[in-house]
């Protein structure tokens, strides 16, 4: 182990985090093959779109920011391209590429539960429009990889309507293949697949979005070119359980 990475500390699951965030359906992709260009990084692409049989499905990007957690606040920005069926008769999603700000999140969220994270310059605020204005870069540069802005649904975003992973029961799964290790001693590697289901609690409201980068949210090489539903969910209040993941040596 480096040096650096023995100053990342070590914080095991379970996890618990509060916070906010925000959800942009997508279209599914039809098959493996078709797949986005930047659907992950280039090291681990190959593992982690192997292993299972790929059957499509809703996907999503998820933009969260966390006002607390075991190691402190940071943000994040997901893709997940679609679920993943084994011979076992389980099924889940998985998470290919994931961008977070601060090095702590990304070693431990590897090594807690095989989540492929990456560290990234995040910046999100309100413009003079009103609108919420999201844009992630990779760190040390200034053009932004991904980059949209959020406005409001007139009446429906004053209604809150509770909403809670749970009531879905087992088809939010995540189940995440072995990663390799990577350049930076962050991305640490693992050898075991991973099951979980995370809890996510909050109350949801509508919203616009408006992809930015030729009307994509993504530029095709970091993060997928992907156009998402113009309908999303900002959720508030949120409240995120990533409880201890459980281990196996294949699927």
């Amino acid at each position: 182990m480096s040096t650096e990475q023995s100053d990342i500390p070590v914080e095991p699951a379970p996890w618990r985090l509060t916070g906010k965030a925000w959800l942009f359906l997508l279209s599914g992709v039809p098959e493996l093959s078709s797949l986005p260009a930047g659907f992950a990084a280039t090291y681990q692409a190959e593992a982690l779109a192997t292993g299972g049989k790929y059957i499509g499905g809703p996907g999503l990007v998820q933009v969260v920011s966390y006002t607390e957690s075991p190691v402190g606040p940071y943000n994040e920005l997901i893709y997940t391209p679609g679920r993943w069926q084994y011979d076992d008769g389980s099924a889940g999603f998985r998470i290919t590429r994931i961008f977070v700000s601060t090095k702590a999140s990304a070693a431990n969220g590897r090594r807690n539960w095989n989540i492929p994270k990456e560290v990234a310059d995040f910046d999100y605020k309100k413009g003079p429009d009103g609108n919420m204005h999201f844009s992630v870069s990779l760190p040390g540069t200034s053009t932004p990889f991904f980059k949209a802005s959020l406005q409001s649904v007139s009446l429906v975003t004053r209604i809150a309507i509770p909403g809670k992973t749970t009531l879905l029961g087992q088809y939010f799964k995540l189940i995440q293949p072995p990663l390799p290790a990577g350049d930076n001693p962050e991305e640490v590697g693992t050898s075991q697949w991973v099951d979980l289901v995370p809890v996510m609690k909050g109350s949801a409201h509508a919203i616009w979005v408006i992809p930015e980068i030729d009307g994509k949210l993504g530029d095709g090489v970091n993060f997928p070119a992907v156009v998402p539903w113009s309908l999303a969910i900002f959720l508030d209040n949120v409240d995120f359980n990533v409880g201890v993941a459980t281990f196996f040596d294949s699927r």
